[in-house]
């Protein structure tokens, strides 16, 4: 399995994990939006975390004789919930997911955020995780507060996506509204903790391309190379 790559705007790089999974990631917009999905073909179910463009998501599945069937956000920044009005008018039956604090009503005035409409949501508390499942897809999900009320990170089937959690060298800002520093210290320091504890080779996909590895800027890096790299979780202590 590659370490790193750099895809182009909109370019989906797919590979079928040891289980059959298949996962596919790709980076959209100008933020350069890290998207993840993981599909089970023998059941139909595509699950898409955080899809910034619904017209893409829809034209790459389509072309493969797919359609997504549940939306799973890390959180509800307005960036990261992009793809939402494009995918919900195309497939208004979609299961939509997140956890509970990141409906954030009183945020919603904020341009940052974007109002989603949750079928269901996840209530663990901050650093719980909980197992989600459709079809053969499982992921872990995890409470991972700080950046933005109710934020997530999902890990399953070679991946772990940090969504504003974590970057390849940096980790999220806390200096946007609902941010919380002490919450994204303790997030980070339970990352840390399960990221040791996972297959080294995993890929990290971090929530935005951001930041330089080995004189490049690439879409994911591997878990073990990223508990030395990453600056916060190099450093960081209970």
């Amino acid at each position: 399995m590659a370490v790193t790559n750099m895809l182009e705007d909109g370019e989906f790089d797919v590979q079928v994990w040891d289980d059959g999974i298949e996962v596919w990631i790709t980076q959209m917009g100008s933020l350069m939006n890290m998207n993840t999905a993981f599909v089970d073909r023998e059941n139909g179910i595509v699950a898409i975390i955080d899809p910034f463009d619904g017209k893409r998501w829809t034209q790459a599945l389509e072309k493969e004789g797919l359609v997504p069937t549940h939306l799973l956000y890390t959180h509800t920044h307005r960036d990261h919930a992009a793809g939402y009005p494009g995918m919900m008018k195309r497939f208004p039956d979609l299961e939509v997911w997140g956890h509970e604090e990141a409906r954030v009503p009183n945020l919603l005035a904020h341009v940052v955020f974007r109002k989603i409409d949750f079928t269901d949501t996840w209530d663990c508390k901050p650093d719980e995780s909980v197992e989600w499942s459709a079809g053969n897809i499982k992921l872990t999900v995890t409470h991972s507060p700080g950046h933005a009320p109710g934020h997530v990170t999902f890990h399953g089937h070679g991946v772990y996506h940090a969504g504003d959690l974590l970057f390849v060298k940096s980790a999220g800002r806390v200096d946007l509204p609902g941010g919380d520093p002490p919450a994204q210290q303790r997030s980070l320091i339970n990352a840390k903790k399960i990221l040791s504890e996972l297959p080294p080779d995993w890929r990290l996909i971090p929530g935005h391309r951001y930041d330089p590895y080995n004189n490049e800027i690439p879409d994911w890096i591997s878990l073990g190379e990223v508990l030395v790299y990453n600056y916060f979780l190099a450093h960081i202590t209970e």
